[in-house]
């Protein structure tokens, strides 16, 4: 009996014209071959006619009969209903299943529709077209043209689902935000007064407003699940953008990660591509990030300040307040250089995310 390869055939055909091609060699009726199963005749009528499809039972007595195996009758079938659903309605589900599948791993999808960058409901053509204007693109296969542009502090690790969507969310916000054109040394002045200018957290909610005044956009956006985002800069058409996701929601964070992206602007990093900042509490491998980091601590605490003796609460609210910076910022400058540890003082660093879920109103 010779069987053609039914991987992914162009026709395929019932089991029962298998079956009958197999008697008629044989030179048996359908009568007679019930006969040798020991079925009824309307059993092997049925499934001559394709009015009945053959169980594993079945196909081991037939497989007895021809000297065959039962998994070639049952593969047979299957490829023959496979076949069908293909070219039936069913096919386009299966083609929207596919669309979905796809979709969700070019984005996290979930969060997007919780977050209003996606439409709810089962409408795959609005999804994608949601997702595709948010990740500039033109269909899902395509790459977005900022992913390939893209400098990271791991420069040699493409960037994941989460953190395009994230860039995506931040240039969408950051779009039709009124700005005054950009102004270069504006901005540097702003970078080295920053932390002796925002010395509240509520200081915090002016933040935008007073980098729109140098011709910069500022927004927040909360980083995805594992993506783990701190920062983004990049120019578009119309001047440079900022974004943070204020991942941690520290008071200090957010001015370093505000002052490590302005850093990047000021050094004219943004010129050709975009600088994307991941999980900037880890030490930066590449001359770029480390040029930023510097200019941020400089502007952050310029100079040195004073950390001899008992390193007290009320000696970092002394030298904080000698410096002109919340007490935050020197806290945090000694945890990050390791002159305290991680679990002092943190009484003393505020959390900002009811601050940051305000930029965007």
């Amino acid at each position: 009996m010779e069987i053609i390869d039914a991987s992914r055939p162009a026709e395929a055909f019932p089991v029962g014209e298998y079956l009958r091609d197999e008697l008629d060699a044989r030179g048996l009726t359908g009568a007679e071959f019930a006969e040798i199963l020991g079925r009824p005749p309307q059993v092997v009528s049925q499934i001559l006619n394709n009015h009945k499809e053959i169980t594993p039972e079945t196909a081991t007595e037939i497989a007895a009969a021809t000297d065959t195996t039962p998994e070639t009758w049952l593969g047979l079938q299957d490829t023959y209903r496979l076949w069908k659903l293909r070219r039936e309605p069913l096919a386009d589900r299966l083609s929207e299943v596919a669309r979905r599948a796809r979709l969700r791993r070019i984005a996290p999808l979930t969060e997007l529709r919780k977050r209003g960058f996606a439409p709810e409901g089962d409408d795959i053509d609005a999804q994608e077209d949601a997702v595709c204007a948010l990740l500039g693109i033109s269909s899902p296969e395509e790459t977005p043209t900022f992913a390939v542009a893209a400098r990271r502090v791991e420069e040699a690790e493409a960037l994941s689902p989460a953190q395009l969507s994230w860039v995506g969310c931040v240039r969408a916000v950051a779009r039709d935000r009124p700005v005054e054109p950009f102004a270069p040394d504006g901005l540097a002045a702003l970078g080295r007064h920053l932390t002796r200018t925002v010395i509240t957290p509520a200081a915090l909610s002016t933040l935008p407003a007073l980098l729109a005044e140098v011709g910069v956009r500022l927004v927040h956006v909360d980083s995805f699940r594992g993506g783990k985002m701190d920062g983004v800069a990049f120019c578009d058409d119309r001047g440079p953008v900022i974004g943070i996701s204020g991942r941690g929601g520290r008071f200090d964070g957010v001015l370093f990660t505000v002052l490590h992206e302005i850093a990047h602007v000021h050094l004219g990093h943004v010129t050709s591509g975009y600088t994307i900042d991941v999980d900037l509490g880890t030490a930066a491998d590449t001359e770029q990030e480390r040029d930023a980091d510097s200019v941020a601590a400089d502007w952050a605490i310029p100079g040195r300040f004073a950390t001899t003796g008992r390193i007290s609460k009320a000696a970092v609210e002394a030298e904080a307040a000698r410096l002109g910076v919340h007490p935050a910022v020197l806290v945090g400058k000694l945890q990050h250089a390791g002159v305290i540890p991680w679990s002092h003082f943190n009484a003393a660093v505020p959390r900002v995310k009811n601050v940051l879920a305000r930029w965007n109103d």
